[in-house]
Order: structure tokens, then sequence, then C-alpha cells
């Protein structure tokens, strides 16, 4: 199973993309339509932002159980 939370990424939101290990990229793609949909408005990201964005959430997914706790 492959989770990630917004709050795993800075900011403060309940928001949780999830799916299993071999959907990786859906949880992704779920995560970044969220934020580009809720945050990019909010916070004024640059381009640069959401490629660091999309990066952060490669890593935690990349983990062991992709929680974004280890």
């Amino acid at each position: 199973m492959k989770i990630i939370k917004c709050r795993d990424l800075g900011f403060n939101c309940d928001f949780m993309a999830t799916g299993s290990a071999v959907e990786a990229d859906g949880v992704k793609q779920k995560m970044m339509d969220h934020i580009i949909e809720k945050h990019l408005p909010e916070k004024e990201m640059s381009d640069e932002d959401i490629e660091d964005i999309a990066s952060r959430i490669e890593i935690l997914l990349s983990r062991g159980c992709g929680c974004g706790a280890l």
C-alpha cells in the first residue's frame, strides 16, 4: 500500500492519496492533481516549486511502506 499525505509535503491539509504498490504512479498523479487544484492558487507556486514537490513525492513513495513516516 502506498500512502502520501499533503502534510508530508508541508501543506496544512488532511488530503491523502492511496493505492497499491503497483499503482504508485497513480498515487503520485492523484496527489499532484490535488496540489495543482487546491494549493497552487493559494501558494502562488512556480514551475520549479511544482517540480520540487513531484520529486519529494517520488522519494516518499519509494521508501519502505510509502507512507512518508520513514
